[in-house]
């Protein structure tokens, strides 16, 4: 595997040459692209949480350019958060492009074609694989602009350099926008957006008292399973009944189909009263289940998706990390005080950073953080007037 990344940058490093001196002809519609973009075109096909993390980029376009349309190239997991931005005009389903090992040259030729029809002024490739960077080139886009990763974004006619150390990680979120100030946009201080609708938010549970959300699940993406970012669910299981029981809260375990059998295990050996812990796993979509999280006091999970769109709702977040690091995947903004995020790596580098996972021999970090640890967090975050102890 080492070998062939090798291989695969050396490639690209003799890429770059021809494809400079190419983009050195089209300068002048180059320029042209930047001045006024009428057509504008994000690429980032998967998963969730990295294009929930895309939307501060997406308001910073939208405030720069806001003449232009914006359409968002993204894959048929992921397209749900490009379909509730207010910013995109519209969704080009890619189906399994851009997810290795799912597509073939077919496919992505036929998006290439597709993308060409439309006349983009100015393309975004917010993903660091040397196959969607060379999309918007064949796709004829005058400016490309993506970040360049070990040489990979050899086609692009504004690359971004993008740290490979683990010692000098730079949120997901902050590298996206930092393709923005390569372009000089004024970018202040974008959040994270996702806006359920309002059908959406009549199918929320909703309790007078202390509600909070809870997320056991995670590590779980096209082309990736890693269950290690899970907290054990005995731990879960303490803290959901010292929730309900020193707080009064109503629990309520959210999650997808593949959640439902994990947060019934945290269930069995619960002792707690009727109603207080409900498992909605599986039972809402996704826009559904953002609704659900904004009607709660706090949301308490692991790094995932359910994480991030707390974030994006505007609910406080506990975030449990343990092969990945906050720095690079935490709630975002990072300096939000209502956002906690609890990392004990024994090494104190990630496993898993930009998107690779690395070889572990400790395989603790998510033991690591107790239960009186998230505990702490809670009761820093808890709203003041919304702790209901029970007698």
């Amino acid at each position: 595997m080492l070998l062939r990344q090798h291989i695969l940058t050396l490639l690209c490093v003799m890429l770059r040459l021809p494809f400079m001196l190419f983009n050195g002809l089209r300068k002048p519609f180059v320029r042209r692209a930047h001045r006024d973009p009428r057509s504008i075109v994000l690429i980032k096909p998967c998963c969730i949480g990295d294009v929930i993390m895309t939307t501060p980029l997406l308001e910073v376009i939208q405030h720069n350019y806001p003449r232009a349309t914006i359409s968002y190239v993204v894959g048929a997991w992921s397209k749900t958060i490009a379909e509730h931005h207010p910013a995109v005009s519209e969704v080009i389903d890619c189906g399994t492009v851009g997810i290795a090992g799912r597509y073939g040259l077919r496919e992505y030729l036929a998006l290439a074609r597709r993308l060409r029809k439309q006349r983009f002024d100015l393309a975004f490739v917010l993903d660091r694989s040397p196959m969607l960077t060379l999309l918007p080139w064949l796709a004829g886009v005058p400016r490309c602009v993506g970040p360049d990763s070990l040489g990979r974004g050899f086609s692009l006619t504004d690359r971004v350099p993008v740290s490979t150390s683990p010692e000098h990680l730079e949120h997901q979120a902050e590298i996206y926008l930092d393709l923005a100030r390569k372009l000089s946009l004024q970018v202040d201080h974008p959040h994270m957006h996702f806006l359920p609708t309002g059908a959406e938010r009549q199918t929320a549970l909703r309790s007078p008292g202390l509600q909070i959300a809870v997320f056991t699940g995670g590590g779980s993406n096209p082309g990736m399973d890693l269950t290690a970012k899970r907290w054990p669910i005995e731990r879960y299981r303490i803290l959901v009944q010292r929730l309900v029981q020193d707080l009064g809260a109503r629990v309520l375990l959210i999650g997808g189909p593949g959640d439902y059998e994990l947060n019934e295990t945290l269930l069995n050996g619960l002792d707690v009263p009727e109603g207080t812990a409900i498992n909605l796993a599986g039972g809402k979509s996704f826009g559904e289940t953002a609704a659900q999280i904004e009607a709660c006091s706090l949301f308490i999970g692991n790094d995932s998706s359910p994480m991030h769109l707390a974030a994006a709702v505007g609910t406080p977040v506990i975030a449990i990390f343990g092969p990945t690091s906050p720095q690079e995947y935490g709630p975002y903004p990072p300096d939000d005080p209502k956002h906690i995020a609890l990392w004990r790596h024994p090494t104190g580098k990630p496993c898993f950073f930009l998107g690779k996972m690395q070889a572990c021999t400790h395989c603790t970090c998510m033991q690591s953080i107790a239960v009186d640890e998230v505990w702490s967090a809670v009761q820093r975050l808890i709203p003041e007037g919304q702790e209901v102890a029970r007698q």
